[in-house]
């Protein structure tokens, strides 16, 4: 059945708009304006026998839903608008017999943000922004049973959302101002009466006379709809654990919400001006008491543990009129060297977002929660006009993030690289929703390079159910692809196909694309990708040189936030060529591409060998970063990045790889170098004595590079080195750098999860699916390591410990696949005993 598109009654069709942007008009129609609230109201009748019924829902837009005054649903998913996925719910146990009321709430915002795209082209100039699929499904005893959003529900634009409010920051949406007095709370309730509000309108535009002769067809909204397969977010409600004080505020009613309340004046603490401050830590009856003086507001800050993605919300009863803003960040005041001990929360300039909602109180008690998450750990609430006493009843944080099993497990002999462990994944769950996000406080994006570091890192620390949204990962990085073959830095997002990119991320894609299989054994998803991945090869071999290699990389030279040698004929990116291009072939041999296999291996080969000869600097006993493809002059710039990834990659003959360990492991010589904004300070830097040290990201890289070559012992130290001065700060998450200056949560910095799971425990896929894997613990600095590997065949334990100069190693796996154990470098194998899902290995260490 065609899907139905409803909307509201007095936005104008128009029929031939679309059409006529072929003579120039603009592609997008803007005549509705933006930052709109829509209401939606309608029945869905079902049978008595009902069983299996799953709501469909998808908006332009995003929205919240309720069936029979019950929150049932929010969504959509993040999606590019030529791929829309629609959200999928299973409401067996909440549908009733007979009329099942519906209410959404539908927010449009008009322009691109960090996590939607508006419409461009198509049907946009025929009916505007916004739309609204509902529909519903199940059995019958009749057969299958469909009802579905149609003419006879009622949609209206709510005023109570201020739509001249700012923007919160750099791609983030319109700051929350909402009038409580302008909204009946009713409105979701099943006894609502909607009848003022006007019907809907079938959103279907239909040719007349000589527009049908021309072919001008029926147009219709989001033409090809596909399943999400991610389910609904999980929540938990977090109560602040701490008041870190009660202030009178100097108000600034001239300045706008974005500012005011960062900018007013603190004066001294006051904390008779809330009674019973303690019930605002409480999730029982009482209730706290704030009142405001004359030409005076009230301020208050409130400490959350742990930090986490959440939407802030408040409880109160009120006299009505009253103001109260609530603003959330991921720090406190003084926390880690940002902001003042003691002052309220400020803005943080460029790369701060205003996360404020500004509610105005009706009479009565009443709830709010902020629209979309974000990252709470501190929370300041400002209340206003407020002389008679507001009583708050509760207030905190809804936090949210992807339903996942974390089915991963790690211990070993170091206590701090266990805690490391835990705090990696915690991060990476923080930055897990709709999508993989860089981080839950600045942006919440879906940067692919960040993406590409978090799954591995959830791979092995929470497993198989991850697999879904690095699916939609994978697919809404190719559904991005560009006419030139590479694919958007971001996506979805406010990052049009036009505009600046990443080329490193579409090599990083393809060696995801490649993990993501081995992992999962998801043939089919690598079948759909692949004439994607294939373009993107064929970029690279429009853009290789005279000597073989990609030159003056074009777009945003990224690779990540440090000052390597980019110039010229870069090794980074080209041997990230080199990965993703054997990454490919590898591809293309598992779906039967012999062709295409053989010319990645080609390619891939010439590649190692022109950056193998042109940037070995046998002076210095390493790959240079750059070399001027001109002339074939080498810079001086030296870096980990280049010289990790030729171990990595295989890039060169293995006799030259002991120069290059000494070297890229010689932490007298190893600098972190200034990037800003998100590295503003770096060590002094000698090009001709020094190398460049591997930031928060590119370490995953590095890491692997170095375990590869043997150097698994300096990697649990630098492991130590670099994340040590962190966790004393007693954060909870890992930040974008090392310097705290940037996002406190940033997925890609989890890279030690990663490694110590893979290389400790030593569990890797030979065939994809792990129908086959690897058992090759590293034994290295560690006396004992245990832990779970959670795969599509089940799990796989891994234990190991030292004793009496030998290694005792167990595991048990499912009966499904087969292991391959591998004697680590300085051991001999003394004894294995084998049974139906298990086996123990005894080793000893050579003399």
């Amino acid at each position: 059945m065609t899907p139905n598109f409803i909307w509201l009654a007095d936005q104008p069709v128009r029929h031939a708009a679309g059409f006529t942007t072929l003579r120039g008009t603009p592609t997008r129609r803007e005549d509705e304006g933006v930052n709109r609230w829509v209401l939606a109201r309608g029945v869905l009748d079902a049978p008595e026998d009902l069983t299996g019924a799953e709501l469909r829902v998808l908006v332009d837009g995003r929205y919240r839903l309720w069936l029979n005054g019950r929150p049932i649903a929010r969504g959509p998913v993040r999606f590019n608008p030529a791929y829309p996925r629609y959200d999928a719910i299973d409401v067996s146990d909440a549908l009733l017999p007979g009329a099942n009321i519906v209410a959404v709430l539908v927010h449009v915002p008009g322009i691109d943000l960090a996590w939607y795209e508006t419409v461009r082209g198509h049907w946009q100039p025929v009916f505007g922004d916004g739309a609204l699929h509902v529909s519903a499904l199940g059995q019958a005893a009749q057969g299958e049973w469909y009802a579905a959003a149609d003419e006879r529900w009622r949609m209206t634009e709510s005023g109570a959302w201020r739509r001249g409010a700012p923007r919160a920051g750099w791609g983030q949406d319109f700051i929350e101002d909402f009038d409580a007095r302008l909204l009946d709370p009713a409105w979701t309730q099943p006894g609502f009466d909607d009848s003022a509000w006007p019907h809907a309108r079938l959103m279907i535009a239909h040719p007349e006379g000589s527009e049908a002769a021309r072919g001008w067809g029926e147009v219709r909204p989001f033409p090809a709809m596909r399943r999400s397969e991610l389910a609904q977010q999980q929540e938990a409600v977090h109560p602040p654990t701490q008041i870190e004080w009660v202030r009178p505020v100097l108000p600034r009613p001239d300045l706008p919400v974005n500012q005011r309340l960062y900018e007013e004046q603190l004066e001294a603490s006051d904390p008779a001006l809330v009674s019973d401050a303690s019930a605002m830590l409480r999730d029982d009856e009482s209730c706290a008491r704030v009142w405001t003086h004359p030409g005076r507001d009230t301020a208050i800050l409130l400490r959350f543990d742990p930090y986490h993605a959440g939407r802030p919300f408040i409880e109160i009863d009120a006299k009505g009129g009253e103001i109260i803003e609530v603003a959330v960040a991921e720090a406190l005041p003084g926390e880690y060297g940002r902001g003042r001990v003691g002052d309220g929360l400020r803005s943080e300039g460029h790369l701060g977002c205003a996360h404020i909602f500004r509610y105005t109180a009706r009479a009565g008690r009443q709830r709010f929660e902020r629209f979309n998450w974000t990252a709470v750990r501190a929370m300041q609430v400002m209340v206003r006009n407020a002389p008679g006493g507001l009583d708050i009843l509760r207030l905190g944080s809804v936090g949210t993030d992807y339903a996942a099993d974390e089915a991963g497990a790690f211990s070993c002999s170091d206590p701090f690289l266990e805690r490391l462990w835990h705090v990696g994944r915690y991060t990476v769950r923080q930055c897990m929703h709709d999508a993989w996000v860089d981080c839950p406080g600045r942006e919440a994006r879906q940067w692919v390079g960040d993406g590409v570091v978090q799954f591995d890192v959830a791979a092995v620390s929470i497993g198989p159910s991850v697999y879904p949204l690095h699916r939609q990962f994978l697919l809404q990085a190719g559904e991005s692809q560009r006419g030139d073959g590479l694919v958007r830095m971001f996506a979805p997002g406010d990052n049009p196909a036009e505009a600046l990119t990443i080329p490193d991320n579409s090599l990083l894609w393809l060696i995801s694309a490649e993990r993501y299989f081995q992992e999962s054994g998801d043939e089919a998803t690598i079948e759909t990708l692949m004439p994607g991945l294939e373009r993107v090869m064929q970029w690279c071999a429009r853009h290789r040189g005279p000597s073989g290699l990609i030159a003056h990389v074009p777009h945003w030279h990224f690779i990540e936030w440090a000052d390597i040698g980019r110039s010229g004929e870069a090794f980074a990116f080209n041997a990230l060529q080199v990965g993703a291009l054997r990454a490919l072939a590898r591809m293309a041999q598992a779906t039967e591409r012999p062709r295409l296999a053989a010319r990645c291996i080609e390619m891939a080969d010439m590649t190692a060998v022109a950056l193998a000869a042109r940037h070995w600097n046998a002076a210095r006993g390493v790959y240079v970063d750059s070399v001027d493809p001109d002339s074939g002059v080498q810079g001086s710039r030296i870096s980990q990045h280049a010289n990790a990834l030729a171990l990595l990659f295989d890039i060169g003959p293995q006799t030259r790889w002991p120069q290059i360990v000494d070297a890229i492991t010689d932490s007298a010589k190893l600098k972190l170098t200034a990037a800003p904004p998100i590295v503003p300070e770096g060590d002094p830097f000698d090009s001709d004595v020094d190398i460049v040290r591997a930031n928060s990201f590119f370490q995953h890289f590095v890491y692997a590079g170095l375990a590869r070559a043997g150097c698994w012992a300096w990697v649990l130290n630098d492991l130590r080195r670099g994340f040590s001065p962190m966790l004393e700060t007693g954060t909870t998450t890992l930040w974008e750098s090392f310097h705290p200056g940037a996002s406190l949560c940033h997925g890609f910095s989890a890279t030690g999860t990663a490694q110590l799971s893979r290389q400790a425990l030593g569990v890797s896929p030979i065939a994809p699916g792990y129908c086959t894997f690897a058992v090759a613990p590293d034994v290295a600095g560690l006396s004992s390591a245990s832990g779970v590997i959670p795969t599509v065949q089940g799990r796989i334990v891994v234990a190991w410990q030292r004793v009496d100069g030998r290694v005792v190693v167990e595991v048990s796996h499912p009966e499904t696949c087969t292991p391959s154990l591998s004697v680590p470098a300085g051991f001999t194998l003394a004894e294995k005993t084998d049974r139906p899902g298990k086996f123990r290995a005894i080793l000893n260490a050579l003399t």
